[in-house]
């Protein structure tokens, strides 16, 4: 969307991308050695170690098969993470069947997984579950779903967030309009670290001169 073509509408983003981590397997077992060594840990809590750097080191392969662009071998590698509660693995695939990546394009799938990993806090699950909600994708269209999504990426800082509930505010979709919340959401897009969305938010902030309020 071009600035100059601005239209009162909901703005949707491109879904956010594949989570990478930067930490290698055995830079997190070093550390993990050392934690081990400093604190005396019981043998108990090794063994839940062990479990982790495991789920850690399956993560990291799906990762590496990604990146290598073997998706299908990504996907493999992060189901019995995901199935184990890993957020960042559950957002993955939602996002490769959402983008069609190593397995046919299926929003149905990729809201299951979305959900799961947006209800454990990731913030891109969050937002992209929202999208599918307010797009219809997936499920029946759901501005009240929409809503209740982005207002908990909205809470944890995420300027496109932000500014769509700034605009449902505005519209009257999801809840109440609300000019007042309209002001506080849109403003806080304004002034998050995001030179696209502010410039979006600055656009919306002068039409409905919400600097009076």
């Amino acid at each position: 969307m071009q600035l100059g073509s601005f239209k009162p509408s909901i703005f949707l983003c491109s879904y956010v991308n594949i989570f990478h981590t930067s930490l290698t397997t055995s830079e997190l077992l070093k550390i993990l050695r050392k934690i081990m060594l400093k604190n005396k840990i019981h043998l108990a809590f090794l063994l839940s170690i062990t479990l982790f750097t495991s789920a850690f080191a399956d993560y990291i392969s799906g990762q590496r098969e990604y990146v290598n662009g073997n998706y299908e071998n990504a996907i493999s590698e992060w189901i019995p993470v995901a199935e184990n509660g890993n957020a960042r693995a559950q957002y993955n695939l939602g996002w490769m069947h959402a983008n069609a990546k190593g397995t046919a394009q299926d929003f149905k799938v990729a809201i299951e997984w979305y959900k799961k990993s947006a209800e454990l806090g990731n913030v891109n699950a969050q937002y992209n579950l929202a999208n599918l909600y307010l797009r219809g994708q997936g499920a029946v269209q759901n501005d009240k779903l929409a809503f209740s999504w982005f207002i908990k990426a909205a809470e944890q800082g995420d300027a496109p967030a932000q500014y769509n509930l700034g605009r449902m505010y505005l519209l009257g979709k999801g809840d109440d309009k609300n000019i007042l919340e309209a002001r506080f959401w849109i403003k806080q897009a304004l002034e998050n670290n995001d030179a696209y969305i502010g410039a979006l938010a600055q656009q919306v902030w002068d039409e409905y001169k919400l600097g009076s309020y």
